[in-house]
């Protein structure tokens, strides 16, 4: 397929997913209309809803990469059945819980936002379903069994130079999409030190993805990138109905912690491997 006949494609499902979500969304009477957000904030909203899709979508028909596009249909579809099944999403205002005697305008909404946290942290989601098309790929390259992928992209290893970049790069897309995420929950530490925080994240969360990434680009170590796809997919799935305290706060500030946890993994594999070919040996 023509490159712009596949980014039209994939756009076009990109829209189709973005129309769905938001259609529900207004159904169930969340003020998601264009009229509730600025100009920049609708276009972050709403194009976010669309480039979550249109990159799995692109991955499929450019690679035959498919995890990212299941992955993509079983979090939508996890999102719609869960505001669209019983008890389903209901409406209070704050005087309902502080007992006062007049409303306040001041609405909670209990056993819903699914669609609003889900298009607001679409960036999340994307970043996401990128690791999980990197992670097929390496490994249909790597494994024979499984079914090549339908482009020339370079197989691995990658060479230093090419990992390092590969690295760095996927390093900083999850950096910045962190930094955004923590500030957008109001991530902050206590005593004022806030100025040291971010610093300190947004560092952490470029070695936490760079790191793996290089083990896979130029190692193949699967257990780290493994385990970061699913730390950045279990830290959007975790916002979906966040409470108070937000569980982001601890991978934010706590990064060297996941990131102890997938370098084990991947000494754990490293170690496996190495046994495995002396016993074959």
């Amino acid at each position: 397929m023509p490159s712009r006949r596949l980014a039209a494609a994939s756009l076009a499902v990109g829209a189709l997913h973005a129309t769905l979500v938001l259609l529900v969304a207004l159904h169930l009477g969340y003020d998601v209309g264009p009229s509730n957000y600025s100009v920049l904030g609708a276009g972050w909203r709403y194009g976010g809803l669309v480039v979550v899709a249109a990159v799995p979508a692109w991955l499929a028909l450019r690679a035959r990469l498919l995890t990212p596009l299941a992955a993509l249909a079983v979090t939508t579809g996890y999102v719609l059945w869960r505001e669209l099944t019983p008890p389903g999403p209901s409406f209070h205002d704050v005087a309902e819980f502080e007992r006062l005697a007049e409303p306040t305008g001041i609405t909670v909404v209990e056993n819903g936002l699914y669609a609003v946290h889900y298009m607001t942290d679409a960036t999340v989601w994307t970043v996401g379903f990128l690791f999980l098309g990197a992670l097929e790929y390496a490994a249909r390259t790597e494994w024979d069994r499984l079914p090549p992928v339908s482009v020339s992209w370079p197989s691995l290893p990658l060479s230093p130079r090419r990992a390092r970049a590969v690295a760095a790069v996927g390093g900083l897309l999850h950096a910045a999409v962190m930094v955004w995420f923590a500030h957008r929950l109001g991530v902050t530490l206590t005593g004022g030190f806030d100025w040291l925080l971010y610093p300190f994240g947004l560092v952490g969360q470029w070695l936490l993805a760079a790191v793996p990434l290089y083990l896979l680009a130029r190692h193949r170590l699967f257990a780290p990138a493994t385990l970061l796809a699913a730390f950045v997919l279990l830290d959007a799935r975790a916002e979906l109905q966040a409470g108070v305290e937000s569980p982001h706060a601890l991978y934010f500030g706590a990064w060297f912690v996941f990131l102890g946890i997938a370098l084990a993994a991947g000494g754990v594999e490293y170690a496996g491997r190495r046994l495995q070919r002396r016993v074959s040996a």
